[in-house]
């Protein structure tokens, strides 16, 4: 674990108590909350931005806060981008990010050239910052942190102020800095949808406490997670992009053995995405009709079935040589009616509609 302690700050009515934490040394964390959870507050708290913060927090080993005393932020390390881009508006693009190049002490593992290409900021290096757009803003803001050369990056919720198109446009890039950056990256969201396609693990916050810490695939897959509170239980399979059929507006994605149709996505061949899947659209049947509009079907064995609601079961599905599961939401006739049990073999019946990149 890279970043782990605890942290304890009053203000006014609001009290941070977040007791024990550990974060893992590399992949994405999503910090999920409802508004007023205090998300901004640990993050500000664990980067030195706050005041009179209690408690204890070390990075690998080095001391950021121990009884009282806490090392400035300049000297944690760390790089910070807030939900505004802060950017000087009296220097172009690539003067800002040359800024947070010179800022940078000690060996140089982030290029100038990797940034600009991950972030494909080439077409914007001599506009001045006033000409970009909101997205625009924000990528040269996480291009100016990541340029700051961090050892962890924060991220408080960077997508906030933009528009819908705007976040479409964004998120692609902040998939592959968690694909292709070796530090970890704290990052906050209210989103579910930021967290379904972003996050490798993911900390619950409420009421200024921390209520849960665990992998994305356990935290789409239980009963009972604030991700699903309003949509459902849903899956997330690691995929790859095979194939295209434009004529049909469909791709073909590889999951592990399986093989998917989904909805069109805009990546190229060979590109990894995330597929999610709402637990309710999917069926189970004993064998795979000869005509049928359902695109997808794979063989499961049933794993667990557990109460979902008044009328539903959640039920675990397994595919064979597969580290991922499936979850389906299956109503209490039906499985009475079918007689599901554990470990009974079964075809899971996937619409193509149901998935989302």
């Amino acid at each position: 674990m890279s970043l782990q302690g605890n942290l304890k700050l009053i203000r006014k009515q609001f009290v941070l108590d977040t007791g024990p934490f550990c974060f893992p040394s590399s992949g994405l964390t999503a910090i999920f909350g409802p508004s007023g959870s205090g998300k901004t507050t640990f993050l500000r708290s664990l980067a030195g931005l706050e005041k009179k913060v209690e408690g204890e927090v070390t990075f690998f080993g080095r001391s950021w806060l121990n009884q009282g005393k806490a090392l400035a932020t300049h000297k944690r390390g760390l790089g910070y981008v807030f939900q505004e881009s802060s950017l000087f508006c009296h220097l172009n693009v690539i003067q800002n990010l040359n800024y947070g190049l010179k800022r940078s002490k000690g060996p140089k593992h982030i290029s100038f050239d990797q940034v600009t290409q991950w972030l494909r900021l080439h077409d914007v290096l001599k506009r001045d910052v006033s000409n970009l757009s909101g997205g625009e803003r924000q990528r040269v803001a996480i291009g100016c942190a990541l340029l700051s050369q961090p050892q962890i990056l924060m991220m408080d919720e960077p997508m906030a102020s933009l528009d819908l198109l705007s976040k479409r446009s964004i998120r692609p890039y902040l998939e592959r800095l968690r694909d292709e950056l070796k530090i970890p990256i704290l990052y906050i969201t209210h989103s579910p949808a930021e967290v379904e396609c972003l996050a490798d693990y993911v900390l619950f916050m409420d009421k200024g406490n921390i209520t849960d810490f665990s992998t994305i695939e356990k935290a789409l897959h239980h009963e009972g997670s604030p991700l699903y509170k309003d949509e459902g239980p849903k899956s997330v399979l690691p995929s790859i992009v095979k194939k295209h059929f434009k004529n049909e507006g469909l791709s073909l994605v590889q999951s592990g053995q399986a093989q998917l149709y989904i909805p069109k996505v805009e990546r190229n061949e060979g590109e990894s995405l995330r597929v999610v899947i709402p637990a309710k659209n999917v069926s189970l049947i004993k064998e795979r009709p000869c005509q049928t509009t359902i695109l997808n079907y794979l063989p499961v064995n049933i794993f667990s079935i557990r109460p979902f609601n008044e009328s539903c079961v959640l039920v675990g599905l397994k595919i064979k040589d597969e580290s991922w599961p499936l979850m389906a939401q299956i109503t209490k006739r039906s499985m009475n009616q079918l007689n599901l049990k554990e470990g009974q073999s079964w075809m899971a019946a996937i619409k193509s509609a149901s998935f989302l990149d």
